[in-house]
């Protein structure tokens, strides 16, 4: 019992420290040597995050684990985005939700105004992303069990192991494959019309390679109501589609879009993605007045114009 209390007061501290102290510095370095031995034993956690939502943690996974120790998902300036960029009653879509991480973050922002949809074609994923989503008093949002590419149809969902697998992708070279299973697919278009929902205000795309395929199935949602775009864009992922970091620029902007990437915390806006390190970029359209007004709440540093 005595060093079953110890521990547990450890994982308290530890947890402290790596959710509140305000110097990153050596969090890492702790993190990798004091983790193992401070890990419940039970699987699952439920928690409270730092952005105000609860959900249940599957410690199995590593990147979920380190979502229980330091109180947060490791793009938490991407989270912050997010949530500066939604007001009122603003629309945000979340393409490939995984167990609902960033879909939470919008819902926090929003307060139970405007709307929020999650895509996520895996069925363990997206089990996990119903229960977290039931775990908070939010009611504005609703979840499909899909892929989002460039049509209808099926596809198959290649899976990395057991666990609710955020690098799941419908391009086998992406990763090792472990397992899949069968997902339909849909266009944002047809989506848009279909279900009767409102245009976008926001987009979160991480789509694990079909980034470039979600775009041209959303050809007429760009070209009416340009959304802004959250994006992660991984060069190896996008390969392994037949697309890559250049095509899906170049798409984008021929559509008047223009991007900016962090460095050091800050978004800055930037005319040739090449060298840029982050994988995560922030798409916007100068020409669209909301979306300058929008820009400049992050701000968006440098010339974009």
């Amino acid at each position: 019992m005595p060093d079953a209390w110890l521990t547990a007061v450890g994982r308290i501290l530890f947890r402290g420290y790596l959710s509140k102290f305000p110097l990153r510095d050596g969090k890492a370095w702790f993190y990798e040597r004091l983790h193992a031995g401070l890990t419940p034993a039970d699987r699952y956690a439920v928690v409270r995050l730092d952005k105000g939502f609860r959900m249940n943690l599957d410690l199995a996974d590593p990147e979920q684990l380190k979502v229980y120790f330091y109180g947060h998902y490791h793009e938490r300036y991407e989270a912050d985005l997010v949530q500066r960029l939604l007001k009122e009653d603003d629309v945000f879509w979340d393409i490939g939700a995984n167990v609902g991480y960033f879909t939470l973050v919008a819902a926090a922002a929003l307060a139970n105004r405007g709307q929020i949809v999650a895509f996520e074609p895996g069925k363990n994923a997206y089990a996990r992303l119903v229960e977290n989503v039931a775990l908070n008093p939010y009611r504005n949002i609703q979840t499909f069990p899909v892929a989002v590419a460039d049509g209808e149809g099926e596809a198959v969902l290649h899976l990395a192991g057991d666990i609710a697998d955020s690098s799941a992708s419908l391009y086998p070279a992406a990763q090792a494959q472990a397992g899949q299973e069968v997902c339909r697919t849909v266009s944002l278009d047809h989506w848009l019309d279909s279900q009767g929902l409102r245009p976008p205000d926001l987009i979160k795309l991480d789509a694990e390679g079909a980034e470039l395929a979600v775009l041209q199935g959303a050809q007429k949602l760009i070209a009416d109501s340009p959304p802004l775009w959250l994006m992660e864009m991984e060069e190896k992922n996008l390969r392994a589609a037949g697309a890559s970091k250049t095509a899906v620029a170049q798409f984008l902007t021929g559509c008047g879009y223009r991007a900016a990437h962090l460095r050091k915390g800050r978004w800055y806006a930037t005319a040739d993605l090449t060298g840029v390190k982050g994988r995560n970029i922030f798409w916007f359209n100068p020409d669209v007045a909301t979306h300058r007004q929008r820009a400049a709440r992050l701000p968006v540093q440098g010339q974009y114009r």
